[in-house]
């Protein structure tokens, strides 16, 4: 019980902090109606229109909140969700972690379409400043096709979403160092396959592109996009 506190204690703390699209395959899992728990693993790859890896200190930015902290501005090229969701009718409501970043997640689900919409908890900040907590969310539109009486899933995702990757701001002379995510607003597609592998056990891959709406990679005189590929591997049981 102790521990349960001190973890929801970090995880408010950090509300606001990084936040991503959640699993479209694991929002479109009807389970057997009783609580449904997801655990999500991806990795992200960022690229420029030329292939290379993205280098966020080339990134045109605003200046500094404060001058007297050195940020580091570094994308985790890894993911972990964790979130908890239940089922009424054709309506879905969850909460769950980014990492320790605390997000809800509700909508639409059914055989063939599904609309999904998320938000972490810092809605009184809507407004993009860098390095500082802000909201995150989105909304993605689901379209799947069901085989073998749902027990194989296939689907397509588009999504508008702010997102936020992490960051870090260090007092210059310490080694400490606290969450300054930077958000970004992005636009993009997926597709995923799912399928219940066990009695209450499912598992989906899903692929998802993300372009880079508020940032570009500068080099010399000229700009590229930044493009964002997300492979994740998820599990559902209830």
């Amino acid at each position: 019980m102790r521990l349960n506190v001190i973890l929801l204690t970090v995880a408010l703390c950090l509300c606001g902090c990084a936040v991503h699209p959640p699993s479209v395959a694991a929002f479109m899992e009807k389970g057997d109606g009783d609580l449904q728990m997801n655990a999500t693993f991806s990795g992200v790859i960022g690229t420029t229109g030329k292939n290379k890896l993205v280098s966020y200190g080339k990134i045109k930015r605003s200046s500094l909140p404060d001058e007297d902290y050195d940020y580091n501005n570094l994308e985790w090229i890894f993911q972990s969700t964790f979130d908890i969701q239940k089922q009424l009718k054709n309506f879905k409501f969850g909460l769950g972690l980014d990492w320790l970043s605390p997000y809800a997640q509700m909508g639409f689900v059914s055989d063939y379409f599904g609309v999904l919409g998320w938000s972490n908890f810092h809605l009184w900040r809507f407004e993009k400043v860098e390095y500082a907590g802000g909201w995150g969310g989105g909304i993605t539109i689901i379209e799947q096709l069901p085989f073998y009486s749902r027990k194989l899933r296939v689907g397509l995702t588009q999504h508008l979403s702010r997102n936020g990757r992490e960051a870090y701001q260090n007092k210059f002379g310490e080694l400490s160092a606290s969450p300054a995510p930077v958000f970004y607003d992005e636009i993009g597609g997926g597709m995923y396959v799912a399928g219940i592998v066990g009695k209450r056990l499912g598992m989906g891959l899903e692929f998802r592109y993300g372009r880079d709406m508020t940032y570009k990679i500068v080099k010399g005189e000229s700009e590229e996009p930044i493009d964002r590929f997300t492979l994740a591997l998820n599990a559902q049981w209830w």
